[in-house]
């Protein structure tokens, strides 16, 4: 990887002209006397991936307006307990059952080692939960972990237990074979648990989960909102419910991705302001502080809100800017900070993931002192980081704050999904991110990049790598939940 306005200049015999073989009609001519440049714009984990699939066929151009590569994949510092913790702000947790591709590319760079998980870059962790209720002495739900099974004797928790295990049972076959039009509300309609357990219980908890507020929560898509919970829960309902987490954070992982990208060339720190065609063939994008470079083909590996804006200058292309400003996000406050205000005030209910539920929002608290192992004669980490949008009251020792628009995955995102698949390649504009296929994750990140950097060379000997360590194909050859629609003439 060069970080840096230069560019390195790498000849592949044959490069130019397997990607320009594999193009769709529409995409622009690519040179065949040299290695196609790629312009990337997005440094997250969709356009890091997007460069590192295709390092050895192409030339890679990233454009990233923070000063290091990662997007919302942003990893921090943070001294607790007398020792240093990376605490990833945004997305953090991974588990093979919602994430098959992702946890191979790890195996893959050396960062997961299933065999040896004591020795590789990450952690397993039981993701205890508390479901705690403004106003009510008890927990409405506390899951029972290793060396805390008393939960499943205690009175106050029978109905929560009663209800949490008919949503995993339901959950666990709808994450897979559901309906996408389904609203969250109709969903949980269909268990034969109390009204109250429902709206209580089962909505905040999927409220927590994604982030937004109860209201929201009710009109999610079910089988997005189940995702993470369906797809990791374990053979074994009375298994322990697992997921990892990285010890370099997901920031860390997208930085050690770009650093084994030999062809890569990085600008960093200033937004692209404008795309716009190349009078000599293909396209010029410039970033505010000035930097021009001349790509044949662009990935829009940002936001659908910000892709958008930068559309106005690429004839033929209004109707792609339409379905992109038609995906619906909403805001969110992440808080690192080592004080507890926000878990529960009893330490016996402390989980790993705590829910508070307050007024119209549910917010979660993730500790970490649950998620890393306590050495003998010492105590759990004073570290907590929080989902703060709505709370009535913030940390007195705060360590970070950062805002974040989440996408809110209702049938209607769904349905932008598939009509912005039919765009893909249109004039030599491709599309990656989470955002544009099944729900927010590493997972989709990663695989919307496959997706693009398969239509391009479908030989990639890092893509070809990575899809042989995939058993089934098929894994990463849905670009969305269901087939896309027919798309209309550009």
């Amino acid at each position: 990887m060069i970080v840096a306005s230069s560019r390195r200049t790498f000849l592949k015999t044959g490069s130019a002209a397997l990607v320009y073989a594999s193009l769709p009609r529409e995409a622009l001519p690519l040179p065949a006397d040299r290695p196609p440049r790629v312009g990337i714009i997005g440094g997250g984990l969709a356009g890091v991936s997007c460069a590192w699939l295709l390092d050895g066929v192409a030339e890679a151009v990233l454009f990233e307006s923070r000063q290091t590569v990662g997007g919302h994949a942003h990893t921090i510092p943070v001294v607790a307990g007398n020792q240093e913790v990376l605490v990833d702000v945004g997305a953090q947790f991974f588990a093979r059952g919602p994430h098959p591709t992702y946890v191979k590319l790890l195996e893959l760079i050396g960062l997961f080692d299933p065999n040896f998980p004591e020795h590789d870059a990450s952690l397993e962790a039981e993701m205890s939960i508390a479901v705690m209720e403004k106003g009510r002495i008890y927990p409405r739900f506390l899951s029972p972990a290793t060396g805390r099974f008393w939960p499943v004797f205690a009175p106050w928790n029978y109905q929560g237990l009663w209800a949490f295990l008919w949503f995993a049972l339901g959950a666990k076959e709808f994450a897979e074979h559901g309906d996408w039009d389904v609203l969250v509300g109709s969903w949980l309609k269909t268990l034969p648990i109390r009204e109250e357990d429902r709206e209580r219980l089962l909505l905040p908890l999927m409220s927590a989960m994604v982030g937004c507020s109860i209201e929201q929560a009710r009109q999610l898509s079910a089988r997005g909102a189940l995702a993470f919970v369906g797809k990791a829960l374990p053979e074994s309902l009375l298994a322990p419910f697992k997921y990892s987490n990285s010890l370099l954070g997901l920031g860390g992982n997208v930085q050690f991705l770009a650093q084994l990208s030999q062809n890569l060339t990085v600008h960093l720190g200033s937004n692209v302001t404008r795309v716009r065609r190349s009078r000599r063939g293909g396209f010029r994008i410039r970033n505010a502080s000035g930097v021009e470079d001349n790509v044949d083909v662009v990935i829009f590996a940002t936001p659908p809100y910000i892709t958008s804006s930068l559309l106005a200058e690429i004839p033929r292309l209004s109707r792609t800017a339409r379905v992109l400003r038609s995906f619906e996000y909403f805001p969110s406050e992440i808080s690192v900070h080592r004080d507890p205000v926000y878990m529960p005030e009893d330490p016996w209910y402390w989980s790993a993931y705590n829910i508070s539920v307050e007024n119209a929002y549910s917010e979660a608290s993730v500790w970490y002192g649950a998620l890393r192992p306590v050495q003998h004669g010492q105590t759990p980490l004073p570290l907590f980081k929080s989902w703060a949008t709505a709370r009535s009251k913030a940390p007195e020792q705060e360590v970070f704050r950062r805002q974040f628009l989440h996408p809110l995955l209702t049938p209607g995102f769904v349905r932008a999904q598939r009509r912005l698949a039919a765009y893909q390649g249109r004039a030599g504009i491709w599309f990656a991110g989470s955002y544009t296929r099944d729900v927010d994750s590493q997972e989709s990140a990663l695989v919307s990049a496959m997706n693009v950097v398969r239509e391009l060379a479908p030989t990639a000997p890092n893509l070809l790598e990575l899809a042989g360590l995939m058993e089934a194909v098929s894994v990463f050859q849905r670009r969305s939940p269901e087939s896309p629609e027919k798309g209309e003439g550009a």
